[in-house]
């Protein structure tokens, strides 16, 4: 059986060294703008990630719920805070749900 010698490495040159002996890491090229620019999700997108955190994938059926009590109790905000979520997060739901809640005359062609 052949043994190989492998002598250790120079503690200067071994990768952790490396790593640890680099520079500061610059900002990226686009990193140009202003604090209002560098606001990358809106409100809405936080408050719809957070449901989806809580309720997984029944976050849609659940803020349209939300959508449909807020409507039913004259809570305008509320009504368009949930279906924000839910647009958010199903865009296409979120359509077919305010085209169902619109009245019968608005809906037809013509």
């Amino acid at each position: 059986m052949t043994v190989r010698f492998a002598s250790a490495r120079c503690a200067a040159r071994s990768p952790l060294a490396r790593v640890l002996s680099r520079g500061e890491i610059g900002a990226a090229a686009n990193d140009s703008a202003g604090q209002e620019a560098r606001k990358i999700m809106s409100d809405t997108t936080k408050a719809a990630l957070h449901h989806f955190a809580e309720h997984g994938l029944r976050a849609v059926p659940v803020a349209l719920t939300n959508a449909t009590l807020a409507a039913s109790a004259a809570h305008e905000e509320d009504y368009r805070h949930w279906l924000g979520i839910a647009h958010e997060l199903d865009a296409g739901a979120a359509a077919r749900f305010e085209a169902a809640r619109r009245p019968v005359e608005d809906r037809l062609i013509g």
